[in-house]
């Protein structure tokens, strides 16, 4: 192998690397997987002012959704690696945003709405409208942050 080999094996080299970055942050943040994640976490954060044995279902049936879309993506994705400790704070931050956006909605839904904090139509449906919103609009930002995680190296295949 002469010098020009090598330095075209290693070119190659850095141009499927970035390649593979891509498609990592692009099979995260995939807009089906968004869309029902986000519906998972409408159905959960809606159900917490139901009656009794409602609530318990459709916040399981509602987690599950969430969970489960994320399980099979990662399952089924092309490029598999471990999850590092920059990302595992990524989502774990996400997951304390999606938090704060429901308790904004549900006290926005009180003061502006004055919506029942029980029922069919309560404070925490109005909550979980606001985290489907918000999780489905802040996914350019979400990209935007995994892809900087993943350029730092902490997304090797």
């Amino acid at each position: 192998m002469n010098q020009q080999d090598a330095r075209t094996s290693l070119d190659d080299i850095h141009r499927l690397q970035d390649r593979t970055r891509e498609q990592i942050v692009r099979q995260s943040f995939a807009l089906p997987r968004v869309v029902i994640s986000a519906l998972g976490l409408f159905i959960a954060f809606a159900a917490i002012d139901l009656p009794r044995p409602w609530n318990f279902a459709f916040l399981a049936v509602g987690m599950v959704l969430y969970a489960g879309v994320g399980i099979v993506y990662e399952h089924r994705a092309s490029v598999c690696r471990k999850v590092t400790s920059q990302e595992a704070l990524f989502h774990g931050g996400l997951l304390a945003c999606i938090m704060v956006a429901f308790t904004i909605g549900r006290i926005a839904a009180f003061a502006l709405f004055d919506l029942p904090p029980h029922g069919l139509l309560s404070q925490a449906a109005a909550g979980a409208i606001v985290v489907a919103v918000a999780y489905v609009a802040a996914t350019p930002v979400n990209r935007s942050i995994m892809k900087s995680i993943v350029r730092q190296g902490g997304g090797a295949a």
